[in-house]
């Protein structure tokens, strides 16, 4: 029976008790009046409003609102998640994706007694890749869910690097997009550093994950990535720990969150993955790493670091 129907059936069935408390209270006007003064008929009737709202909303076949942040590994990212983390009701859950075989040992299987999608994979289930993505969508429309009905916000950080920085084929669209835009209205934010840094950090950690192992398909790679984006949509890091509370507010505004000033003195107390990059608490323009002379001319002859300059409109991203 359709979610609406059952509602609608409920709504009558209170209607009709709300309708014997009535007649019950004209044939006993004393036990009446004693029933109202406890507030039991002002309950009810709260109770069917709340009915109707719900049973309107679903008659409008409205899709709840969902947020997601995007970036690049080693860009900044962890910093403004937590940031937003740190906002009144905001739940943020980090570096999610459905597939990714990234961090699996497959030689030995991890002790993971909550992750169904893992275990499947050790388990050798058929066609593992496609649970997983009914599993993640059912699990962030329940999780979503059971945050707006206790009055929060569900932020979603995806792993943005397990679509655009590995062996597998580049997509069109990010999982997370393509799997959740059928159930949610997304707020999409996109977080960006300079490419000649987050590229470097990159390959000081291990984590390039695509061949060739160059400037220039990384940049090729942050390409198509942010041609799924509009520019409202990208906040530069850079920008950000100039002025966080300025951009921090304007991060808000683009997700359609709540912003609280002065909020960001206990950022430490947000534990989120890939929380690798900057220590302390302050937020505040660090040195630049210096830049070898062989990075230097990589980054001269990249047409698509080119490109990448041309689409976020700035010509101050270089390698001096």
């Amino acid at each position: 029976m359709p979610k609406s129907t059952n509602l609608k059936t409920l709504q009558q069935e209170l209607q009709q008790a709300l309708s014997l408390i009535d007649d019950f209270s004209t044939a006993h006007s004393n036990a009446g009046t004693a029933l109202l003064d406890t507030g039991g008929l002002g309950n009810t009737q709260s109770l069917l409003e709340r009915c109707a709202a719900v049973v309107n909303a679903d008659s409008a076949n409205t899709k709840p609102t969902l947020r997601i942040i995007h970036h690049f590994a080693c860009s900044g990212g962890t910093l403004i998640s937590k940031c937003l983390a740190a906002q009144p009701n905001v739940f943020l859950l980090s570096e999610l994706h459905p597939t990714t075989r990234l961090g699996i040992n497959m030689n030995t299987a991890a002790y993971t007694p909550r992750d169904i999608t893992t275990q499947a994979i050790y388990g050798r289930v058929p066609e593992a890749d496609k649970l997983a993505e009914k599993l993640f969508v059912n699990g962030i429309i329940e999780t979503e869910k059971h945050i707006r009905e206790r009055g929060g916000y569900l932020v979603i950080r995806a792993h943005t690097h397990a679509d655009y920085c590995t062996d597998n084929p580049v997509p069109d669209v990010d999982t997370l997009t393509r799997l959740l835009e059928p159930y949610f209205d997304i707020k999409h934010l996109v977080t960006v550093r300079n490419p000649i840094d987050s590229f470097m950090s990159l390959r000081e950690n291990g984590w390039v994950h695509f061949k060739p192992d160059s400037f220039d398909e990384y940049c090729r790679r942050l390409l198509k990535f942010l041609e799924s984006f509009d520019g409202c949509q990208i906040v530069k890091y850079e920008e950000f720990v100039e002025q966080p509370e300025r951009q921090l507010k304007e991060i808000t505004k683009v997700l359609n969150l709540e912003y609280k000033a002065n909020n960001l003195d206990d950022l430490d107390i947000f534990k989120i993955s890939g929380d690798s990059g900057r220590s302390g608490s302050k937020i505040k323009p660090r040195t630049r790493k210096e830049i070898s002379e062989h990075y230097k001319k990589e980054v001269s002859e990249s047409l698509s670091f080119c490109q990448v300059k041309k689409h976020l409109l700035l010509n101050k991203y270089n390698s001096n």
